[in-house]
């Protein structure tokens, strides 16, 4: 009998630690994504131990032009209307996300902060204010950390790193990121940082090609399609980095970031999770001659601009078909 309890003993004490190490690598965690134009929150339960999401359990988003607001400004700065209302945005965010008692808040703030000479003030004073731990990142580190959002948004453990090109469009901001090994099989990160992104884009427009530099919008931006395409397909094509247009040609090309999973999605029918260069140009030849009344959201004055974007870098780099993950920046401040 006594070696039968010793059995039981073993077990027991065994299901005992493995509980308990189950318990120590998982964590619920809240990450923020304060972009140039969306601020996005999630929770999740996250499995420290094997580097990946268990499970999202709650994610929400508020519109909250931070780039607009800049480009605005005389003196660089962003104002004090933006940063109260980045700062209602936020804390109704965290109060949603509370419900699920995060054991750790940590967010990043993106191309619009890097920009304003008061970027670093304003996060440390929304950092303050909500008790969060708040990070200006580099265009570098968004890169990466874009990269790292797509591969645990895409969960497949038998896609390697070399078989994508991340591309992330935000208001201000643009990033291709692709890994790939070195002869002593070291991997390095080929990134592309343009700065030519939703906002960008749509003030060129107003400012450049129309004269309406204080126009709310460039819809219907109608017979100027081909200029604006014209203009993105150069630039793409003086802008992005040959060993990026190398690695494009080989690899499945993931979309990520709110003009790719938002905008653009939401302008196809039936929102599809993929959409071919055929496609995107279809659409963006009769969505050119939409004005404001006729599209919908918060973001439709960037929505018709949005497709011509991308289809312009879409021709210049050759990119057939690109696929939509689900991602920002949030899956990597989570796993971080």
């Amino acid at each position: 009998m006594r070696p039968f309890l010793l059995l039981v003993t073993l077990f027991c004490s065994l299901l005992v630690a493995s509980v308990a190490q189950a318990d120590e690598c998982r964590q619920i965690r809240a990450g923020l994504d304060i972009g140039s134009g969306t601020t996005k929150i999630a929770v999740a339960r996250v499995d420290l131990c094997h580097h990946r999401i268990e499970k999202m359990l709650y994610q929400d988003q508020r519109a909250v032009a931070w780039n607009e607001a800049l480009s605005q400004a005389s003196d660089n700065q962003l104002s004090p209307a933006v940063v109260r209302q980045g700062a209602a945005a936020l804390q109704q965010l965290l109060k949603n996300a509370q419900r699920y008692h995060p054991q750790r808040i940590t967010g990043v703030a993106t191309a619009a902060f890097r920009r304003a000479s008061n970027g670093q003030a304003v996060i440390e004073q929304l950092a303050r204010q909500t008790g969060t731990r708040l990070t200006v990142i580099s265009q570098q580190q968004e890169a990466k950390l874009g990269f790292l959002s797509a591969k645990a948004a895409l969960n497949d453990p038998a896609i390697r790193d070399e078989q994508l090109l991340v591309w992330d469009i935000g208001g201000g901001s643009m990033q291709m990121t692709a890994w790939r090994r070195q002869q002593e099989d070291q991997p390095v990160a080929d990134i592309y940082q343009g700065k030519l992104a939703s906002v960008t884009l749509k003030n060129f427009i107003l400012t450049v090609l129309k004269n309406t530099p204080d126009a709310a919008s460039p819809n219907p931006i109608g017979s100027w399609r081909q200029t604006v395409l014209r203009f993105v397909e150069l630039f793409a094509s003086n802008d992005v980095t040959p060993q990026i247009r190398q690695d494009v040609a080989g690899r499945q090309v993931i979309g990520i970031g709110g003009v790719h999973g938002f905008s653009i999605r939401n302008q196809l029918p039936g929102k599809p999770d993929h959409y071919s260069l055929t496609r995107l140009s279809e659409l963006s030849k009769q969505q050119v001659w939409k004005g404001d009344s006729e599209l919908t959201g918060d973001y439709r004055a960037t929505d018709v601009s949005n497709l011509l974007l991308v289809e312009g870098y879409m021709r210049a780099l050759k990119i057939d078909e690109v696929t939509i993950v689900n991602a920002s920046l949030i899956q990597g401040v989570l796993l971080q």
